[in-house]
């Protein structure tokens, strides 16, 4: 399962994709916009800077915005932002069972593998357009 930060970072990428080119973007804005509470959005923006997704502008009228381009960003870039490398497959049993078979280690890999390409098949600017337009569902 991905976390609410990750969630949480997502919609507060995509409200930098929406504002790409127009300029910066204040944390304040994209909280109420995204319905995120302003202290924990500025945590996200922080990790989200460190991983050099976003630029900062300080001052008073300061803000965020994206460091690439909306179509140079994945959905996974963002969660690994948050998560890390999410693994689902052991090379053994999480019980200490070393003599799980192979055959249930590889469906965990399989699915890691769907679920990495899948993320990261999903471009930010893909992911904006379908928050724009109501569509629900993406196919790889």
């Amino acid at each position: 399962m991905v976390s609410l930060k990750s969630h949480y970072g997502l919609k507060a990428i995509v409200a930098l994709a929406d504002a790409y080119g127009k300029g910066h973007i204040q944390a304040k804005h994209i909280a109420a916009k995204q319905d995120i509470p302003v202290r924990y959005l500025e945590l996200l923006l922080s990790h989200l800077r460190r991983a050099r997704m976003i630029n900062a502008i300080r001052g008073k009228n300061g803000g965020y915005v994206l460091s690439k381009k909306p179509d140079k960003i994945t959905v996974w870039d963002v969660v690994t932002v948050f998560e890390g490398k999410i693994i689902f497959a052991q090379t053994e049993s999480p019980m200490g069972n070393k003599k799980t078979p192979g055959a249930y280690i590889n469906v965990w890999k399989e699915a890691e593998k769907r679920m990495v390409d899948y993320l990261k098949s999903i471009k930010i600017s893909k992911l904006l357009e379908a928050v724009k337009t109501g569509r629900k569902t993406y196919i790889m």
